[in-house]
């Protein structure tokens, strides 16, 4: 007698991010290419893409949670779920296909290869984490390319106006400290001095972003 929140095994207290762990989790032991030819491991796998598309939505969540709430009171008579024959009749969510089932997974896989290139992970080593959750090599190459590439330019483009702001920090800086004649103890001195150093240590930090396309540790 199974639920979405068993299927996943999972609670019904389950965060979000524990849904998604045993998501990725069940997805790749159950996944069709891993498995080849068994029936039951092609129906394991939709169930659980079921299961996941429900329990990651809160409105189909609370939807689902409701209708189980209406079921177990005494005048409907809660029966639960039997199995295989699926919960989405109960739910009222249509069955899945192994075609909507694969593009689920590989939607995920393409959150998770987001997820570890915002870590600046190399796409090799993503690609590699993809193919062993059951995503095909090629496909996994791919992917983690992609994210890699959209990764790199997204940070470029934050950077390159940090890189301009830095630079007019840094030389409006210079340039007090100039007009105070170098006399660093001096209030324009020591604004100046400040603005400069700030200036040209954000200015470094520009560069290096656009160099690498690196995510920076507030975003890992």
């Amino acid at each position: 007698m199974d639920d979405p929140y068993s299927i996943l095994e999972v609670g019904p207290e389950a965060s979000a991010d524990e849904i998604r762990a045993n998501y990725r989790r069940l997805a790749m032991k159950w996944h069709p290419d891993r498995n080849a030819g068994s029936r039951e491991a092609e129906e394991r796998f939709k169930l659980i893409s079921e299961a996941y598309s429900i329990l990651s939505d809160p409105d189909q969540r609370q939807a689902y949670e409701e209708r189980k709430s209406e079921q177990a009171e005494p005048n409907h008579g809660f029966q639960g779920f039997d199995g295989f024959a699926g919960f989405g009749a109960f739910a009222g969510f249509a069955a899945f296909t192994r075609e909507k089932a694969a593009s689920m997974f590989m939607e995920e896989m393409y959150v998770l290869a987001t997820e570890l290139t915002m870590q600046n992970v190399g796409w090799r080593d993503i690609a590699q984490e993809l193919a062993k959750r059951g995503c095909p090599e090629s496909t996994a190459a791919e992917i983690a390319r992609a994210m890699e590439q959209r990764r790199k330019a997204m940070v470029r483009g934050n950077a390159r106006p940090y890189f301009l702001r830095s630079a007019i920090s840094g030389a409006l800086g210079l340039a007090l400290v100039s007009m105070s004649g170098f006399g660093l103890f001096g209030l324009f001195g020591i604004i100046g001095l400040f603005m400069f150093l700030s200036g040209t240590y954000n200015l470094v930090r520009a560069i290096y972003f656009m160099t690498t396309g690196n995510a920076p540790r507030s975003l890992v």
